[in-house]
């Protein structure tokens, strides 16, 4: 018999798988399996606990995998969720100031509306105010319409009225007349002239910007006739196209 370096004989391990099996009627019955198929078996034993090692690490990374997943959903939905509520609250903001710009859009729009509807009455008043209808007498007085190429109103006062301007204008001429002492012009801005003559003394000078019913001559004795024209771009017109005579 060979010996090793140790000097000892190799032996050899068989393992021997032993049964009892217990028949029904009591008897014991003794069954041997080989070392091989001992073998084998453990090799697949051991094969399907690595397979399931392994299937219970995979599943495990999964799991894992899930739930960071599931945790990184919950993170996005929760900031799209603060997103939501950040955005729902600054459009709440907007609504607010869109309608508090409304309001003030509103009162500037009135405030507007008023100032030109006053800027329209003030400018009614000043355009009616440069419209020669005035009365030209502070007193009642009688009439006649003077016979001649140019209308002229003839008008008799009280001593002791005026003659006023019919409105609002500039005194563009005082000069000497032929029929009467004196004569007034005063140009209204709008195309229209009044022209007064009369024998009083003057009380306004040239240049002067009148108003309605500004006195031009105060009536005496020897000027109670005041003779009276309206000029419209520079042709005459019939004065009681325009005079008021309640005026």
């Amino acid at each position: 018999m060979q010996q090793t370096e140790n000097g000892k004989k190799k032996r050899k391990i068989n393992y021997m798988l032993m049964l009892f099996v217990d028949s029904k009627e009591g008897n014991v019955r003794q069954m041997g399996i080989g070392a091989t198929v001992v073998e084998s078996v453990a090799v697949i034993l051991l094969a399907i606990i690595i397979l399931l090692v392994l299937v219970c690490f995979r599943r495990g990374n999964r799991i894992d995998t899930l739930e960071a997943e599931v945790a990184a959903s919950a993170d996005a939905l929760s900031a799209q969720e603060t997103a939501i509520l950040t955005l729902q609250e600054e459009n709440a903001d907007l609504i607010e100031l869109r309608e508090e710009l409304m309001d003030k859009v509103t009162i500037l729009s009135d405030t507007i509306n008023q100032k030109v509807e006053q800027e329209e009455a003030q400018e009614q008043e000043r355009a009616q105010a440069h419209m020669p209808v005035g009365f030209p007498l502070s007193s009642s007085a009688s009439l006649e319409m003077s016979d001649g190429e140019n209308p002229m109103v003839k008008l008799n006062g009280t001593v002791g009225s005026s003659i006023i301007a019919a409105a609002d204008g500039t005194v563009v001429s005082v000069a000497t007349d032929t029929g009467y002492l004196h004569c007034i012009r005063i140009d209204h801005g709008n195309g229209y002239n009044s022209i007064y003559r009369n024998d009083g003394d003057v009380m306004i000078k040239e240049g002067d910007d009148v108003v309605k019913g500004a006195i031009l001559y105060v009536i005496g004795e020897d000027n109670t006739e005041l003779g009276y024209q309206i000029t419209y771009d520079e042709k005459y017109i019939d004065p009681m196209e325009l005079i008021n005579i309640d005026g």
